[in-house]
């Protein structure tokens, strides 16, 4: 629940965990699913293939060669499976993770629906999911905690979604409903 230190020689992606757990804040198990994501990536274009998306349950590293449509999933709530990012090739490579209360086995300390965070690294993506949706306890939570998760080094942007309640900070991909369509 809290970072902790590493050996020097302590595998990597348990220094990916622990670095991405302190800058966020978090424990390093809220990194490893983007950190394993981002390392399964790296083997595979390591290997010769072009591209790359992994996707371990809600936490995304991706090297793509074409635009990438990612969509927010906060259940039967709010923004439900409305809303997408649609990310284009030479933004890659980038991780998306999400992180809810409400969905998924993971503990969260808050309440939210969606956590969503945008950045290059996969483990601080995760671990900044995590934080974001720590903070969210009631809807009026839900600007403080953005403004939080966006002082986290590296991080690029944030959704956080709480019943009808969506905030959005950050530089984050465009838009579009999830059928693909641009959103206004």
């Amino acid at each position: 629940m809290q970072p902790v230190a590493v050996l020097p020689d302590a595998p990597e992606v348990a220094c990916r965990m622990a670095v991405a757990a302190r800058r966020a804040g978090v424990g390093p198990m809220a990194a490893v699913a983007g950190a394993m994501a981002q390392l399964a990536a790296e083997a595979a274009l390591a290997a010769g293939a072009n591209e790359a998306i992994v996707d371990n349950g809600g936490d995304i590293f991706m090297q793509a060669e074409a635009p990438v449509v990612v969509v927010l999933d906060a259940g039967d709530a709010g923004i439900g499976r409305r809303l997408a990012f649609r990310i284009a090739p030479e933004a890659t490579p980038l991780s998306v993770c999400s992180s809810s209360a409400r969905m998924g086995h993971s503990l969260s300390l808050g309440r939210c629906d969606l956590a969503t965070v945008v950045a290059a690294d996969a483990a601080l993506a995760d671990a900044a999911a995590t934080f974001a949706g720590n903070q969210v306890k009631r809807r009026t939570d839900i600007a403080r905690a953005l403004e939080r998760t966006l002082r986290i080094e590296g991080v690029h942007g944030a959704v956080i979604a709480m019943g009808d309640r969506v905030g959005m900070a950050g530089r984050l991909p465009p838009l579009v409903r999830a059928d693909g369509r641009e959103s206004r």
